[in-house]
Formats: structure tokens, C-alpha cells, sequence
């Protein structure tokens, strides 16, 4: 690709800065100088720790944007620890600041390959100043984590840009060489699979990837922010409102103060205020060491779920209105208990139609499609039969795998007709294959699963709304929200409520234990058994909300509805539901480990 050249803008200063092949540009473009002026406003929560820090600036500058974040309160549990190491990938890092000496620890330079972090253009001291200043030495600034390690890789060339080759080396090196946590201050509205395989190859290693939303004041996704297992960082002003310049959407995780932050200075031992989704990026990170710090055997992705879950219901207020992303609370992220308590296969996953899933019993939270949906909505989630691993479908085919669960495959946008939606995903046996079945009554197979045959070209009187594969991985069933059923394969057609009256739609289906029979569910909550088991039903039963999922359990099933609660109809134990309280998003469906 020829280069080209970008201009973007941020609260303090704007110029140009050329890509190099495909580049991604800073965050933040430059610098304030040391006496900028920065806003102050008291915070509404003032939670102090047992000792203030004696850092100069902290009472008049950080004390109040810390505060609105949680951070003083996080520090009565922790302040980090020497066995956390954070990258900076960046412009690299001045480890001779005094407000820096002693936490960092060797790195690499990604454009040369050598060990030279030299960092000539500032900005990635500034991060590292903020996620990990020294503090308590009567100097400067204090570190949202200051007893965190700090590994400095560098990626940007003189110029303050990035190319996503470079980026993505930079990822691979430091979960190589022992991060815990990664911090990307770079953004650009170029989605590169280069950068998903960096991170996929993070998150596998459980590191955590914490990157800059933009200052684009955009709502279309830049990367690797906007990269599936990244925690997208927006930024908000003194008063919480999200700033002009903050990139925003579904796709940003979480915010955090980005304007006025005072940090450590490149080449000097002075002190700057900075500005962006950069700086906010960077208080994010650190927050994400406390919680590595306090729990050492939490994964990358429980870690990514409690920042998310401490910002629920803080939305920052734009020109749009509230975000669908929250203001990041260091103080409720650390009370937050984990989702599961084990790994084993007893219990069920939730997801929401914004891909957010919520565990409960012994099956492992392994992560969520929260916020990389674009403009798709979940449709289905699917458990590989062990419960260690899952799928996540959404209506324009594209799956997503967490666990133990293999990509094996998505529908390309090539291979939809017009309108069609993906509505189900089937798994074979042990994980070694699925189906993606669309509203069409049309079939997808991928990895070991085999095409049994579909209903293209079939003129339908309704459209399809779940599938479900068979035991053997040999067949599947499709049902139609009018109650037709359709079997291929070795699936056995036992009936259906296709011709017949119905006081609500079907909604879903489930095949029995043996594969001999099915369930069928209505919004309603009415059950329709062909041979297999009765169980009950909700059908005279007020309910709340509709039932919008169904999943076999033991010699039963289990019903869920679209505000999560759960309703029992088998052997299985019941172990919770979101009934007491509105979720995050529209719950679309269930699923438990075959048992």
C-alpha cells in the first residue's frame, strides 16, 4: 500500500503524521507543556486510603480524576506488585526518570531489534508515568499501580507512527517475555488480521490487551481497540461527560478520565499534563494490574469482565446520550466476585444480544463478544459438550470461540441472500465441528460437521428460529416460530405444531439425551414434548418477560427468558439466574454441557 498521510486532532495540540505502510497513529498526537492548566472539580466520591501519598502533585492534580475512578480506595487492597509486569507499547520508556527508577525492567525495540527503548518522542513515558509512577517518595506524581513493573517495547518510528506488522511483533514479544497486562496508547481505523492474531495469541496466554478507543470523536471502531479480546478505553472530562474528541460506541468496553492528566516527562526530570484516550488507556491498564495483583490466578478474561462490570451503570453522558460503556471503578472491580467457581460441566452460560455472557454453577466464564459486535446482534451460544469452551454466533454468521472452543469457520457476507440472518450454532460431538443454521432453513457446515441436507429453495410459510444438532453429530432439527420441525440426517421427526394453533410463537428447540425426540419452547413459556420427556411448562404462568432460550439438561431442560431469569425442568440443579435484576443486555439464549 502507498503511504498516505492522516490528520487527527486532540485536546491539546494537532499535526500530521505519516503512515508507514499500514500505520497506526498515536492516540494522542503531542503534549501539553508542564504548566498547562487542568481542571479541577471535586469529585463525588472521595475515597482516601489510610495514607495519602506525599507526591507534590497528587493532592492538587491527581487526587480528584484518581478519585472519580476509584483509585484511592483500591489502594486499601492493593498498590500493584513487582510479580505483575505491564508492557508499554509505545514510543518507549525513560527508565532514568526519578519518578520511574527502579520499575523498569528490560525491553525490546521492535524496529531495530535490539534492547534500545530510548524514548525520543516522550509519549510512551507518559503512559508509563501513569499506570506506574513511583509514588510515596515525595516527588512528582504517584502510578495508579506504582508497585507494578514496567516493560517498555517499542513500536513507533521518530515520526509517532506505528505499522500493524510492528504492533502486532511488539504483542507477541512481551507475552513471550512475561506480561501480564498489555497497554497499546495507538488507534487507526485500519482492521488488520494481523493485529487479531496478536491479540488471540495474548488472550490465549492469558494477557490482558488494554488499548486507545481514538480521538476521532467517531463512532466506527479503530484498531486494535476495536480488535475481538481487547479492552477498548474511551475517555471523559472532570465532570464525567465523555470528551469531544473520545471516540465512542458499542465497541468501547470502558472509560476513564482523559483530560489533564499529569504524568513523568522523556529526557528530563520534569513533569507533564497530557490529554487523550491515550492517557485515559493508560489509567485503565493500571487498574487492570490491581486486579492481576489481588487475584494472580484470575484469566484475562475474568480480568476484562470485572473492569467491564465496574462500569456498568456509569455511562458517560454524550452528545448521543449515555454510552453504552461505563466509567471504569477500581474500588467495585476489586469487591466484584468471579463469575464461576470452578470449571466443571455443572451449570449454564447466558448471553445477551450484545454478545455478553454471564456463567453460573461450575461452568467457566471464558469471555464475551461485549462491544465487538458492530452493528450484528448475538444469536446463539453454544458450550463444547466438556464445558471447558463456547461459541458465540451472531445474526450475520460470524462466531466467535472462547476456551476450548476452535474457530472453525463464519459465514462470509458472500454467502448471505438478502435479509437472511444467521439464527442457530450446532456443535458435533467433543468440539470437532459445527453448524450454522440461518433463518433460510439454510446449513453451513464447518471443521468435522457434515451437510445432512437444508431447506433451500424450500418456499417456508414462517421463518426458521432455532436448530439443533443430534448426539451422534449425524443430523439436525430445525424448527420454524410457527412450529414446523424439519429433521435431517439421523435425527428422527417426532412431530410438530406447524398447522396447529398457537397462543405464542415457538421460540426454540431442544433434542432429548437418547436423540430420539425434542422439546419445543414458546415465548409464552409453553413446552411441547415429542417423544421426550414432559416436564412441565410456564404456559399458564405470568411471566416478566419471554422466554427467549431453551437448553436440554440431564433428563430435562431448562427455560430462560429475555430479562435472565431461569427456569428449571430437570435433573439438573439450579444455580442462578439475573431474575433480581435488569441485565446488561437482552438475554437471547442458554446453554449447559451436555451431562
Amino acid at each position: 500500500m502507498a503511504p498516505t498521510r492522516q490528520r487527527f486532532s486532540n485536546a491539546c495540540t494537532a499535526r500530521n503524521f505519516a503512515e508507514i505502510g499500514l500505520a497506526l497513529v498515536l492516540a494522542v498526537a503531542g503534549a501539553a507543556a508542564s504548566d498547562t492548566t487542568v481542571d479541577e472539580q471535586p469529585a463525588t466520591r472521595l475515597l482516601w486510603p489510610a495514607s495519602v501519598p506525599n507526591d507534590p502533585d497528587y493532592s492538587g492534580m491527581q487526587a480528584s480524576y484518581l478519585s472519580a475512578i476509584g483509585v484511592p480506595s483500591a489502594w486499601e487492597v492493593t498498590t500493584g506488585s513487582e510479580a505483575v509486569v505491564v508492557a508499554v507499547l509505545d514510543s518507549g520508556v525513560d527508565g532514568s526518570h526519578p519518578d520511574l527508577a527502579g520499575r523498569v525492567v528490560g525491553g525490546r525495540n521492535i524496529l531495530k531489534g535490539n534492547d534500545d527503548t530510548t524514548d525520543e518522542g516522550g509519549h510512551g513515558t507518559s503512559m508509563a508515568g501513569i499506570i506506574g509512577a513511583v509514588t510515596n517518595n515525595a516527588l512528582g506524581v504517584a502510578g495508579v499501580a506504582w508497585a507494578a513493573e514496567i516493560m517498555p517495547v517499542k513500536v513507533t518510528y521518530p515520526s509517532g507512527a506505528a505499522t500493524d506488522g510492528n504492533v502486532a511483533a511488539g504483542v507477541v514479544w512481551a507475552v513471550d517475555h512475561g506480561a501480564d497486562v498489555i497497554s497499546i496508547s495507538l488507534s487507526a481505523p485500519i482492521d488488520e488480521d494481523v493485529l487479531q492474531k496478536a491479540v488471540d495469541y495474548a488472550t490465549m496466554h492469558e494477557v490482558l490487551v488494554v488499548a486507545a478507543a481514538g480521538n476521532n470523536r467517531s463512532g466506527t471502531p479503530e484498531f486494535p481497540a476495536g480488535c475481538r479480546g481487547v479492552v477498548a478505553v474511551g475517555a471523559t472530562d472532570a465532570s464525567g461527560r465523555r470528551t469531544p474528541f473520545s471516540n465512542f460506541g458499542r465497541w468501547v468496553d470502558v472509560n476513564a478520565p482523559g483530560v489533564g492528566i499529569v504524568t513523568t516527562q522523556a529526557n528530563s526530570p520534569g513533569f507533564i499534563t497530557v490529554s487523550g484516550t491515550s492517557a485515559a488507556t493508560a489509567l485503565v491498564a493500571g487498574v487492570a494490574v490491581l486486579l492481576r495483583a489481588a487475584d494472580p490466578g484470575a484469566g484475562q478474561a475474568e480480568i476484562a469482565d470485572r473492569l467491564r462490570r465496574s462500569a456498568f451503570g456509569r455511562g458517560p453522558v454524550g452528545a448521543e446520550g449515555i454510552d453504552a460503556s461505563g466509567v471504569v471503578d477500581a474500588a467495585a472491580a476489586l469487591r466484584l466476585p468471579p463469575r464461576q467457581s470452578g470449571t466443571g460441566p455443572s451449570g449454564y452460560l447466558m448471553v445477551g444480544d450484545q454478545g455478553k455472557v454471564d456463567a453460573f454453577g461450575d461452568v467457566a466464564y471464558r469471555g464475551d463478544a461485549w462491544g465487538d459486535l458492530d452493528s450484528a446482534r448475538a444469536a446463539h451460544l453454544e458450550t463444547v459438550g466438556s464445558g471447558t469452551g463456547y461459541w458465540i454466533l451472531d445474526d450475520s454468521g460470524r462466531v466467535a470461540s472462547f476456551g476450548s472452543a476452535r474457530q472453525y469457520g463464519e459465514m462470509a457476507a458472500s454467502h448471505r441472500l438478502p435479509g437472511e440472518k444467521a439464527v442457530s450454532l450446532g456443535a458435533v460431538p467433543g468440539g470437532a465441528g459445527y453448524w450454522i443454521f440461518t433463518d433460510a432453513g439454510r446449513v453451513f457446515p464447518f471443521g468435522w460437521a457434515r451437510a445432512y441436507g437444508d431447506l433451500s429453495g424450500v418456499r417456508l410459510n414462517r421463518p426458521i428460529v432455532a436448530a439443533a444438532g443430534t448426539p451422534t453429530g449425524r443430523g439436525y432439527v430445525m424448527v420454524s416460530d410457527d412450529g414446523g420441525v424439519f429433521a435431517f440426517g439421523d435425527a428422527r421427526f417426532a412431530g410438530s405444531m406447524g398447522g396447529q394453533h398457537l397462543n405464542s410463537p415457538i421460540r426454540s428447540i431442544a433434542v432429548d439425551g437418547d436423540g430420539d425426540g425434542y422439546w419445543l419452547a414458546a415465548t409464552d413459556g409453553g413446552v411441547f414434548a415429542f417423544h421426550a420427556p414432559y416436564h412441565g411448562s410456564l404456559g399458564s404462568t405470568r411471566l416478566n418477560a419471554p422466554i427467549t432460550g431453551m437448553a436440554p439438561c440431564g433428563d430435562g431442560y431448562f427455560l430462560v427468558s429475555s430479562d435472565g431469569g431461569v427456569f428449571d425442568f430437570s435433573s439438573c440443579p439450579f444455580v442462578g439466574s439475573l431474575g433480581d435484576g435488569p441485565p446488561a443486555n437482552t438475554v437471547v439464549g442458554l446453554s449447559a454441557p451436555r451431562r
